[in-house]
């Protein structure tokens, strides 16, 4: 990676090549896929979608609020709450001697090795990292319907679920970590005579790793709205309760369902917030604290640390009985057919008509994932602006401009009404989304593009906004003008890259959400692999499986190789 990306500066040649990749993209997508618009193309249509809809909506203007309903809710959203934390704290676990294996600084040590020796740390290091590979290249939605046929319904099945992709994820990302060290404080480590071990332990973890909290706490949000949705197929929660009533077509219900999950997300949004401003002790943050003791520092650490380990003690004692559950049954499973149902993941059809299906199908969830990140990315550039604490509440500071007390007013008006919007956005899960939506649009590919749209645009419009509000003010003030001119000449040119980063990350996430909707009825590879599972065919489900995998390295490997990604956090 180049100097200048590392710092934030556009390189002509990345952006030529990130241009001409999204534009061939696009094309491809709405080329490819079947969107049907007569919802909102056909007056008749239209008519009667408004009316469905209308009907749905207004079940949100009285909710079930009977005392059954909301014991129900808070019981169910207690239960996904303690799947998403226990699946987190699993799958750091599993993350990270997964992540010591597939780092290339660790493994593959600088200086003379013997020739057997460095073929078998290259061996362990492409293991590790085909692993890893596997483990994020299937979304977690696919990982419950995996499971589900060994654990049985159950919220532990969302707890492995989430657990094995977070794992892959965080170990990807924490082995990006400490090879993007730089290489000469791994050189000067070494030629002290320190061992492989104590290198990694006092050099490259605590230097790669200063980000990692903010990383976790972001999959932690991300894993609590995955977890609902995992519910869909039996992973226990919200996403069970929702899809009950959805198919009782019980409107009231489904809104009392999507108002506590609203609850639910949002609650954690602010809480990780809160735990950042925590721990956030560089004196150089525009918003940051005054720098705090060493000490002071180190106890803050240990509260939150104490803190996390009682609510994860809070939610073992929750799955308990669950828990308790799945191990009984899993001592009554035929064995025999496990070993036959997972080996038989590893041994797909290798017809031509098959993989020339797992080929055309997809197209379906990479351009899913096009089409609802350039909508997304739009509207989320769009909501930035106004929801910038830097551009609204404290751009006297790099503008000089006077404020009258109407027009501040006004500016937090407007923060406020942008970041609610994002937040709901951001807060309703993509399956849920795609519930409310399919009552206007049916189903089909129209309404997951949408959801995952909306979902999307929420997301970036957070990362986009806290970038904004991160670039030092000094430089703001270098700008001369009015605040839309340093809006677009100041911070701008500082946090395109960024921009960019995330925006391609987004589509990888997209790209499979758009195979787990596959499951729901959005189509592709999602619904042809949960198709030939639910009829045993183990062979053709297995070839759709491994599409899956290689879609997902593929395109990872395609932003390296073009440079449009760099360390995820």
């Amino acid at each position: 990676m180049t100097q200048k990306l590392a710092t934030g500066e556009e390189a002509p040649k990345t952006t030529q090549r990130a241009m001409w990749l999204l534009l061939a993209l696009v094309a491809l997508s709405v080329w490819a896929l079947p969107l049907d618009l007569t919802s909102v193309t056909s007056w008749s249509e239209f008519q009667a979608a408004w009316t469905r809809f209308g009907d749905f909506v207004s079940a949100f203007a009285a909710p079930d609020l009977s005392q059954s309903m909301l014991t129900r809710c808070a019981s169910l959203a207690a239960e996904t709450v303690a799947v998403a934390l226990l699946g987190v704290a699993i799958g750091l676990v599993l993350a990270y001697p997964l992540a010591v294996a597939a780092c290339r600084a660790v493994v593959i040590a600088a200086g003379p090795t013997p020739l057997v020796r460095r073929w078998l740390a290259r061996l362990l290091l492409e293991l590790a990292r085909f692993v890893l590979d596997v483990m994020r290249g299937v979304p977690d939605f696919v990982w419950a319907v995996l499971l589900a046929n060994i654990t049985g319904v159950s919220p532990v099945t969302g707890l492995l679920a989430i657990a094995i992709s977070v794992a892959g994820i965080f170990g990807k990302v924490l082995s990006e970590q400490w090879d993007n060290v730089d290489g000469a404080r791994y050189v000067a480590l070494r030629s002290t005579g320190a061992s492989r071990l104590q290198v990694f332990l006092y050099g490259l973890q605590p230097l790669g790793s200063r980000t990692t909290l903010s990383f976790v706490l972001m999959r932690t949000e991300c894993a609590i709205r995955n977890a609902s949705v995992i519910g869909v197929v039996g992973g226990g929660g919200l996403g069970t309760g929702l899809w009950d009533e959805y198919t009782d077509a019980n409107w009231r219900g489904v809104a009392t369902i999507l108002l506590t999950l609203l609850l639910v997300t949002a609650s954690a949004d602010v809480l990780a917030n809160f735990v950042r401003r925590r721990l956030r002790i560089d004196a150089n943050h525009p918003r940051a604290p005054l720098a705090l003791h060493k000490h002071a520092a180190t106890r803050r650490r240990r509260q939150v640390g104490a803190g996390i380990g009682l609510v994860l003690l809070a939610c073992v004692w929750w799955l308990w009985v669950p828990l308790q559950n799945t191990w009984q049954e899993l001592n009554r499973i035929d064995w025999s057919y496990v070993e036959q149902y997972t080996f038989g993941l590893f041994q797909p059809s290798w017809s031509a008509e098959i993989w020339w299906a797992v080929a055309r199908e997809s197209v379906v969830p990479l351009a899913i994932g096009v089409l609802a990140t350039l909508a997304g990315g739009i509207l989320a550039v769009v909501m930035v602006y106004p929801a910038s604490l830097a551009m609204q509440l404290d751009s006297p500071r790099f503008t000089g401009e006077r404020v009258t007390p109407v027009a501040r007013s006004l500016r937090i008006v407007s923060l406020l009404v942008a970041r609610a919007i994002a937040l709901v956005m951001r807060g309703i899960p993509e399956v849920a989304w795609l519930v409310m939506l399919a009552v206007f649009f049916r189903s089909g590919i129209t309404p997951c593009v949408v959801a995952v749209a909306l979902h999307t645009a929420g997301v970036l419009h957070r990362v986009f906004t806290e970038a904004v509000d991160d670039v030092p003010y000094g430089q703001l003030e270098r700008v001369r003008g009015s605040r839309p001119a340093v809006f677009l000449y100041g911070a701008l040119p500082r946090i395109w890259a960024n921009w960019r980063t995330y925006g391609f990350f987004q589509f990888e996430v997209n790209m499979r959400i758009g195979i787990a909707l596959g499951i729901v009825g959005a189509g592709g590879l999602g619904l042809f692999f949960n198709n030939n599972l639910e009829y045993r065919q183990h062979a053709d489900a297995a070839a759709f499986l491994w599409g899956m995998i290689v879609l997902t390295v593929l395109v990872d490997r395609v932003s390296r190789w073009l440079q449009l990604t760099r360390n995820r956090c």
